[in-house]
């Protein structure tokens, strides 16, 4: 798994961009990725670290199976 930064999202528009650690291109990140415990909200805040999988959907730069950091 990779790790980056949250760079925006907007929870209601159910998207936002990741800064990922290796310092390569920014990747979305949509609310269906997002991995809650306990079933918790599915959101994101800016400057929150996360932990994900990479993946190409449509030639973009997608992050999977979002989980926070503490």
């Amino acid at each position: 798994m990779a790790t980056g930064t949250v760079q925006s999202y907007h929870a209601n528009h159910g998207y936002g961009l990741i800064a990922p650690d290796d310092d390569g291109p920014p990747l979305y990140v949509y609310v269906d990725s997002i991995l809650t415990a306990g079933g918790g909200e599915r959101a994101l805040a800016e400057g929150q670290r996360v932990e994900y999988d990479p993946t190409e959907q449509e030639g973009r730069r997608v992050a999977e199976r979002v989980r926070r950091l503490a």
